[in-house]
């Protein structure tokens, strides 16, 4: 009994540790770009939210004359196809200390792929922001779960 009780204890752990995870935060450090991710957006029965997110340094009276942080995205799909937008990532009402500001923003919710696979997207700075520190991509899978 005690042997059969182990068994089941371990495949149940072994069938929830094999979940794939709700949510992956990419980021890649830097103060000019270009910012390069590859996104797995492979699972079909999905939608996919994207929030992007960055710090600033720097002194106080600096971080308050950027209000907004352009960006030149562009999507390219496993088939080769581009997706070029320009999109404003807004630096006010953040999380922020004197010397430093941390943002997140959503970018887009609810994407159905067009295509199954890995995804590349870049991201592009046409202008110089002061004090960048990176940028990073939150990228939420949100599935149907089979449990429910």
């Amino acid at each position: 009994m005690r042997k059969a009780l182990g068994i089941i204890l371990f495949a149940f752990m072994a069938a929830v540790s094999c979940r794939q995870p709700g949510s992956v935060e990419l980021f890649v450090p830097g103060d000019a770009g270009p910012f390069a991710f590859s996104l797995d957006l492979s699972d079909t029965t999905a939608t996919y939210d994207f929030d992007f997110y960055t710090r600033l340094d720097g002194r106080h009276r600096d971080l308050l004359s950027d209000t907004e942080m352009p960006l030149t995205v562009t999507w390219t799909a496993p088939s080769g196809a581009l997706y070029v937008e320009t999109v404003y990532v807004p630096l006010s009402g953040s999380n922020e200390t004197f010397y430093s500001r941390q943002v997140r923003t959503p970018y887009r919710a609810g994407v159905v792929p067009s295509e199954a696979g890995t995804w590349q997207l870049r991201a592009a700075l046409p202008v110089s922001v002061p004090g960048l520190r990176g940028l990073g991509l939150v990228i939420k899978r949100n599935a149907w779960d089979t449990e429910n």
